[in-house]
């Protein structure tokens, strides 16, 4: 996958970074050309991780049967989860950090 550094607009591949920090549920990057910091837009990072958390919460009621004259509902709620997710990783926007948090 391509990412684009917001400091630099350079194009580079994903597997070519080589620091990132995970200190939080933020993953900071740092571009393998100026090495400078950045992440994904941190609103659309926990907008990702609610699709997420949808899917494997629908997921894990949908399997135990619980509510089950719900279970279309769940089906299509983890589908938009997961759905809304997918998008963000893809196209979902980075933005420039300082210095990373540790």
């Amino acid at each position: 996958m391509k990412l684009t550094c917001p400091h630099c607009q350079e194009k580079f591949n994903s597997k070519d970074i080589k620091q990132m920090n995970k200190s939080s549920i933020y993953a900071e990057k740092q571009c393998p050309s100026c090495l400078a910091w950045f992440c994904q837009n941190k609103k659309l990072t926990l907008i990702k991780i609610t699709g997420i958390s949808l899917l494997l919460l629908t997921s894990v009621l949908n399997i135990l049967n619980i509510y089950s004259e719900y279970q279309l509902v769940f089906s299509t709620v983890g589908f938009v989860g997961i759905f809304v997710a997918l998008i963000i990783t893809f196209f979902g926007k980075n933005e420039k950090v300082g210095q990373p948090n540790t």
